[in-house]
């Protein structure tokens, strides 16, 4: 690899062929994006439809199964092109440091393998067969049942975690459905090299994926969405609410019986550690720490805050000290990618701001912060007021009386929260996941994995595979 990279973010069922590109450019790293017309679209969308009746309906799932199972095991191999390349690009096109790509790379690809997708499959549909025919519903009963997948999906990404795209290519094949996918202009490239992945193990999935780019909600796209959403069975959009909801109009216009929509909007976590989980300060920080971190904070699963229970062994502000120095750990094992000045000078000013009512001692602040800019920023402040972290590892710590009295708190964000990492004995969990799980919060796990979901969560509140689907009954004679 040299200095400089110039690369394709996208991939194109033949015969297509493209004669305007665009260029999205991170520095030293250029990716190469087709300029799409209606025209041209609308003969990818014949392609993909094509070739879904054609060969993708007819494929056992056992059969999508090996070779998605072939692609990840590629992509699981360090020497791998494919992975290499990504590698080397993406530091550039994300901000995040090599060794994060690295390891989110790997754990995206080990969700991926092919006992974690047969498991997500037959969990959500009772039996993965019943993507490929009619089976049982009751015994004896004579009403036969299956799941059939949407004939195309369109899916919008965001650019805020790379390999999102990855997941949506490997679902939309287990439900046999073809697969157009926008890209971000964030992160254009991992979804392109991932189907090319695909089709090099089965080129017969040449003509069922299409990953392209257009400049999302402008007037010149216009058209080309309302084709993309108009042919669509399923259209799948991620990214700001506003972004979603413009999609939710464009799919109105297109065509109003159809498709279904599958929006994930802006969402928020927190971590919660109860008193008994700081009598091993150093273990419970370091997991907190490596949620904090993990893709510097950018995810819908990165906690903005922890509420920390007193009356342990060890006082709040002492877990808020113990992180610090975790995350000033992995600030040499997993360094925070660069920022541009303007967060730069927001991350300043919020620990400014901290620092300053520290000194005055207008209530009881903490600031723990790295030695030299604000590559890790850690606020404990008595405030208990649910507060937004402006990202990029700044965390604040705040001290409860009881994990309970969290909940109260959250009623404000309840359409956005996400995930809640715990650390607390499992005596203590059911009551509070029951009140987590009643305040809108979709996923509860331990502190140390928020950032390590396993394949198939229910992001949002909805099943990976079974939500796509749709179900048929035969009732015999």
């Amino acid at each position: 690899m040299t200095d400089r990279f110039n690369l394709d973010g996208f991939y194109l069922p033949p015969p297509i062929k493209i004669s305007t590109f665009t260029k999205l450019k991170f520095g030293a790293v250029q990716i190469r994006l087709p300029v799409l017309t209606a025209t041209t679209l609308s003969d990818v969308i014949n392609q993909l439809l094509a070739a879904q009746e054609q060969h993708l309906s007819r494929q056992s799932t056992e059969a999508i199964l090996k070779i998605i199972d072939a692609a990840v095991s590629r992509w699981l191999k360090p020497e791998d092109p494919m992975r290499r390349t990504a590698e080397a690009a993406l530091p550039g096109i994300t901000g995040l440091s090599p060794a994060m790509v690295r390891l989110g790379v790997t754990r995206l690809m080990e969700g991926f393998q092919r006992d974690v997708l047969t498991r997500i499959l037959d969990q959500e549909l009772g039996d993965l067969r019943m993507l490929d025919g009619f089976e049982d519903q009751d015994e004896g009963s004579r009403r036969l049942i299956r799941a059939m997948g949407p004939r195309m999906t369109t899916t919008i990404l965001a650019g805020n975690i790379p390999g999102l795209g990855a997941s949506e290519l490997i679902a939309s094949l287990l439900v046999k459905s073809s697969c157009l996918v926008k890209v971000s202009s964030d992160e254009p490239l991992l979804t392109a090299l991932f189907a090319r992945t695909l089709v090099e193990i089965e080129p017969r999935l040449a003509h069922c994926l299409a990953v392209v780019w257009w400049p999302g909600g402008k007037p010149e796209s216009k058209s080309i969405e309302e084709i993309a959403f108009g042919r669509s069975e399923l259209v799948i959009a991620a990214g700001s609410d506003e972004a979603v909801m413009a999609v939710h109009l464009t799919v109105g216009r297109s065509r109003p019986a159809l498709p279904r929509l599958i929006g994930y909007g802006h969402r928020v976590s927190l971590g919660l550690i109860g008193r008994e989980a700081l009598d091993d300060l150093k273990a419970v920080s370091r997991n907190a720490a490596l949620d904090v971190a993990m893709y510097d904070q950018q995810g819908c699963l990165s906690p903005h805050l922890f509420y920390v229970e007193t009356g342990g062994s060890r006082f709040p502000r002492q877990f808020a000290k113990a992180m610090g120095q975790e995350l000033a750990r992995l600030e040499k094992e997993l360094p925070r990618g660069p920022v541009d000045t303007a967060t730069s000078a927001r991350l300043h000013q919020i620990r400014s701001v901290a620092e300053i009512k520290q000194a005055n001692g207008e209530e009881e602040v903490i600031v723990f912060g790295s030695e030299t800019g604000t590559l890790w920023t850690v606020i404990y402040e008595a405030d208990p007021t649910f507060i937004l972290s402006p990202l990029y590892r700044t965390v604040r710590v705040k001290p409860i009386d009881d994990l309970m009295h969290v909940i109260p708190r959250l009623e404000a964000w309840r359409p956005y929260l996400q995930a809640a990492g715990i650390a607390a004995p499992e005596s203590r969990l059911r009551p509070l996941a029951e009140a987590l799980g009643r305040a809108g919060v979709n996923r509860i796990c331990p502190v140390g994995r928020m950032q390590q979901p396993p394949a198939g969560w229910p992001q949002d509140g909805r099943r990976f595979i079974a939500d796509r689907v749709r179900w048929v009954n035969l009732e015999m004679p």
